[in-house]
């Protein structure tokens, strides 16, 4: 009945938020140094990532990811009003954002450790303990995983199929290793729902509200059930489109070069010529390809996975 609401409910809903937005104005700003292509989507409304969170936080009480799950949906949404009320593509900057991510995962990371989170990461197979070390690497891994889907979210579709393509194998990881996450199979349900609205042409976006509410989600379960190595595995395209970015952003400071078009990845492909469809298409299938490998490896070796 649960996973029924969980993808029902906002698929009933998503079209009257649609109209409700375009009525009052809640529309997207294109960034500048965007690609062309996008100037059409230019007031498609936004924020959709809203929905995400009433599914998950009335249907299941799974408190530890799913405060996850709100706490940077807030982030997002002041970052979405600000650029709304701003009439820009400018919310909050980038250091408002990363300071808030981090004071919000350091939270996070110290109730989990007062839960009994303990201190050892499962670095395929082999425990390691990082003692005083630990906090920071899940700091790190919280605010980094929100950081890679909302770099991620630049084509329709393309974050919420990575989204949905890495957490299937990851879900079926965790049962291998005896542990489910009801909020998990529901937040999976709801991004579903969404991607009937977001799939090209997008009638409404996710927003910074959805896409670091998905990954603060992310990083937060990996935090809960000792698998921060294995987010690597299973959505290794968020990677690569951080990685595009840092290794972009420290070429041209050093050299004045360009790597890519235009990073993150995704929109090299784009002034390549590729289409937005081809793009996510390739990118989901990829993911998901990859996460099936490592999910045929590390879902058959038994005891890699300690309960936490």
């Amino acid at each position: 009945m649960k996973a029924a609401l969980a993808f029902f409910v906002p698929l009933i809903l998503y079209p009257i938020l649609i109209r409700l937005f375009r009525k009052i104005g809640v529309g997207q700003f294109i960034r500048e140094e965007g690609p062309d292509l996008h100037g059409y989507k230019q007031g498609t409304p936004t924020m959709g990532g809203l929905l995400f969170l009433p599914m998950v936080l009335l249907l299941t009480k799974d408190f530890m990811p799913t405060l996850g799950l709100l706490f940077f949906a807030m982030i997002g949404f002041l970052d979405d009003i600000l650029s709304i009320v701003r009439k820009n593509a400018l919310g909050l900057t980038i250091r408002q954002k990363l300071l808030l991510q981090i004071l919000v995962s350091s939270i996070l990371t110290f109730m989990a450790l007062k839960n009994g989170r303990g201190t050892s990461v499962n670095v395929f197979g082999k425990m390691l303990d990082l003692g005083y070390l630990y906090p920071i690497f899940a700091i790190l891994v919280i605010t980094g995983t929100s950081n890679s889907v909302n770099l991620t979210d630049g084509l329709d579709g393309l974050a919420g199929w990575i989204f949905v393509s890495g957490s299937l194998p990851y879900m079926m990881f965790l049962l291998s290793k005896g542990t489910f996450h009801e909020s998990f199979l529901l937040l999976l349900l709801s991004v579903l729902a969404f991607l009937v609205y977001n799939s090209k042409p997008a009638s409404i976006f996710m927003g910074d509200t959805g896409s670091l509410a998905l990954g603060g989600y992310l990083g937060m379960l990996s935090i809960v059930t000792r698998t921060e190595v294995f987010l690597l595995t299973f959505f290794p395209i968020y990677v690569i489109e951080t990685l595009s970015v840092i290794i972009q952003v420290s070429c041209f400071k050093l050299t004045k070069k360009r790597v890519f078009r235009m990073s993150p990845i995704h929109h090299h492909f784009e002034l390549l010529g590729w289409k937005e469809e081809k793009i996510v298409f390739i990118f989901s299938i990829l993911n998901l390809s990859i996460s099936l490998i490592f999910l045929s490896l590390f879902g058959g070796v038994k005891n890699w996975f300690i309960p936490s």
